[in-house]
């Protein structure tokens, strides 16, 4: 009979500290592509080595859970990219239809996220919305490029849906997405008539997010993102 148990073991104190961050990133405490803090003020929260937290880190960056960048920076990963990002990469780099393909689960996606937040956004989240959105306005009027505005629109859109899932995944279309987003900017969207439109779409959006109106947050997506993927043709094959 004893030799169907298996003594409990104490855990290591790097274990308790991966347990942690494991459950604040699935609980969304902790949200794609944010920043721990730096290595000692961490130890000293945790009340922990640094050692212990080195080998934590490591750990879940081994799972595929963070990424130790240049400089020490450590930041969590979209959970779907260590599952997704490899095959993908490759299929999306090999031509630009492919990239065209990618893009399209980016535009149902990001449709069904908007109809989403229109109808969960709470105040708080309308607010965040609306202050990047008088961001964006003041890139326009000071003829800024406002890609980072931009990218913070469509990013508090998808926190405002209340599925973490939907933020993980569209953190790695967007990590496959980057180099195009570049060229996009840099040539189509550098143009102040575009940038617009850009705009105006953005503030419809907005507008049906506000009034909790679902099928127009819908519709005012499409609308826009069909602009964006036109632009995109033509980038990638000029």
């Amino acid at each position: 009979m004893d030799e169907l148990y298996t003594p409990i073991k104490p855990k290591r104190i790097s274990e308790e500290i991966v347990e942690q961050i494991k459950d604040l990133i699935f609980k969304a405490n902790l949200k794609p592509g944010e920043a721990l803090p730096p290595e000692r003020a961490l130890a000293r929260s945790l009340n922990v080595s640094r050692v212990s937290l080195r080998e934590a880190l490591n750990a879940l960056q081994g799972m595929g859970l963070l990424e130790i960048q240049q400089g020490n920076r450590t930041c969590v990963r979209p959970i779907t990219t260590r599952s997704m990002h490899d095959p993908l990469v490759s299929f999306t780099k090999s031509s630009p239809s492919n990239i065209l393909k990618v893009f399209e689960i980016r535009k149902y996606l990001e449709i069904g996220s908007t109809a989403l937040a229109a109808e969960r956004a709470t105040s708080e989240e309308i607010e965040v919305i609306e202050n990047i959105l008088k961001e964006m306005e003041e890139d326009l009027r000071k003829n800024r490029l406002g890609a980072k505005a931009d990218l913070e629109f469509h990013a508090a859109l998808v926190q405002a849906t209340h599925n973490q899932a939907y933020a993980h995944i569209m953190n790695t279309l967007h990590d496959l997405l980057q180099e195009e987003l570049r060229i996009a900017w840099g040539g189509v969207f550098r143009k102040r008539d575009k940038r617009k439109k850009l705009f105006q779409q953005h503030k419809n959006i907005f507008e049906a997010v506000k009034q909790h109106n679902p099928k127009k947050g819908a519709d005012e997506a499409l609308a826009h993102l069909e602009f964006v993927e036109e632009a995109w043709k033509n980038a990638l094959v000029t």
